[in-house]
């Protein structure tokens, strides 16, 4: 597979996001699923040879962007027991997506048969958890996700672009980006949510472990969910939500390794939900991909 071939495809995918936000969909959990994202960025982003090594947009992936816990002075126990005490009527919801084996909140969800959630308890009248529409309706919200869509785009045009044959940082940085973009398949915005209030949080919570319920009951790897805050304050109060109420409980419950989250801006703020992200196919993986093909 060429990068040219690469190089339309993810084309497609944001001209079709930006245009209609449904069109891509089918397109893109197929074929762009086969698609040889290890050809690199090369011709796609800025020549780099007039730009200094560190020009280009911020990742959105690895520590650096938030994707672990921050390490501070919090007492872990402590946060674990006001996180489970403050939701404790989410206490099914956490016991089903929960992992038994490294489970660190085991005590803080007694097994009770009276309270356990099925698969028929998470539908789109549920409370408090519910199963949410893939695509918002509203049209002024579809104009906000493919203003995001439409600034991740540009986003990998302005990595730089060496002429070396060699793979650099650079290319690595727009197959990640690209794959993580790629996986997303579902969105949500929600307005009005600044932060700072109890209000926002529980409707940001909601959200959030909704679609982490979504995600883990689907079994579905390499998929995602973003959810987008046009009217939120500041990137690193997100980023703070996200590490007390995403972060730190999905390690609590010992499945943090099958999620990768990250609290990012492209155009608006937004939580970017990944479940099960695959490994880069390596160039044997692709030339016998291409082969089959």
């Amino acid at each position: 597979m060429t990068f040219s071939v690469l190089q339309s495809c993810l084309i497609v995918f944001f001209v079709k996001a930006v245009d209609g936000l449904t069109a891509f969909l089918p397109f893109h959990r197929t074929t762009l699923t086969h698609v040889a994202l290890h050809a690199a960025g090369r011709g796609f982003g800025k020549q780099s040879e007039d730009l200094p090594p560190s020009t280009g947009p911020s990742k959105t992936y690895g520590e650096q962007a938030g994707t672990r816990p921050i390490r501070d002075m919090i007492d872990s126990e402590a946060a674990m027991h006001d996180f489970f005490a403050a939701r404790e009527e989410w206490t099914p919801l956490f016991r089903f997506i929960k992992s038994g084996n490294s489970c660190q909140g085991t005590s803080f969800l007694l097994d009770d048969p009276s309270n356990t959630l099925e698969m028929e308890d998470f539908h789109e009248t549920s409370q408090p958890w519910r199963k949410l529409e893939a695509i918002p309706k509203d049209e002024d919200d579809k104009q906000v996700v493919a203003g995001f869509l439409d600034s991740m785009h540009q986003a990998l045009l302005d990595i730089p672009v060496t002429e070396s044959k060699e793979e650099d940082a650079n290319d690595l940085q727009f197959l990640e980006e690209g794959r993580r973009m790629l996986a997303v398949s579902r969105f949500h915005v929600l307005r009005d949510v600044q932060g700072g209030t109890e209000e926002c949080s529980d409707k940001l919570f909601s959200v959030c472990w909704s679609e982490l319920m979504f995600l883990a009951s689907s079994a579905e790897a390499h998929t995602g969910s973003l959810i987008l805050l046009p009217d939120y304050g500041h990137l690193a109060d997100l980023r703070r939500f996200a590490d007390m109420n995403l972060l730190r409980p999905l390690e609590w419950l010992g499945v943090h390794d099958d999620f990768e989250i990250v609290s990012l801006e492209r155009k608006s703020p937004a939580i970017r939900l990944l479940y099960k992200l695959n490994d880069m196919p390596t160039t044997k993986e692709v030339e016998a991909r291409q082969n089959q093909d």
